[in-house]
């Protein structure tokens, strides 16, 4: 599926979208340059789960940010993988515990660094900038496009 958002609420408002619909487990990957919404898109999944946008952040530096399945809400782990640098970056880190939990949703930021590590179930989004500054272009792939 292809389809263009118009500027940062419309890209938002997808996520939520996306966030209403989705149960555990599922495994969302968010690929996409620098800068071309992943983070904004996982404010708007997050949101639709059930999370307020404002308490969600990249987890860039920590790589993970958990939220428990409290007050009706589903369990979500949020990953970024920006500073990491290939699929060895990843041993002995034990994500498998969390990537294949049957009761959460798991976002994965830059989800390439991980190589064969992301489930082959996985629901590919990818976010490429568009013809205006605003503008993305959203290519979902998966099981569940």
């Amino acid at each position: 599926m292809h389809l263009t958002t118009h500027n940062p609420e419309s890209t938002f408002q997808l996520g939520l979208a996306l966030g209403k619909k989705l149960s555990p487990p599922a495994f969302v990957a968010l690929s996409g340059p620098l800068g071309a919404g992943k983070t904004l898109l996982a404010k708007g999944i997050a949101e639709g789960v059930g999370y307020p946008a404002g308490e969600v952040h990249s987890p860039t530096f920590t790589l993970m940010n958990m939220y428990p399945a409290d007050q009706g809400r589903k369990r979500m782990y949020h990953f970024d993988f920006y500073r990491l640098d290939s699929p060895k970056d990843f041993d002995g880190l034990g994500l498998d515990e969390f990537f294949y939990d049957p009761g959460a949703i798991v976002l994965v930021e830059w989800p390439e660094k991980a190589g064969s590590l992301i489930p082959h179930n996985a629901l590919w989004i990818h976010l490429d900038f568009g013809k205006s500054e605003q503008e993305r272009i959203v290519r979902i792939e998966g099981d569940s496009a």
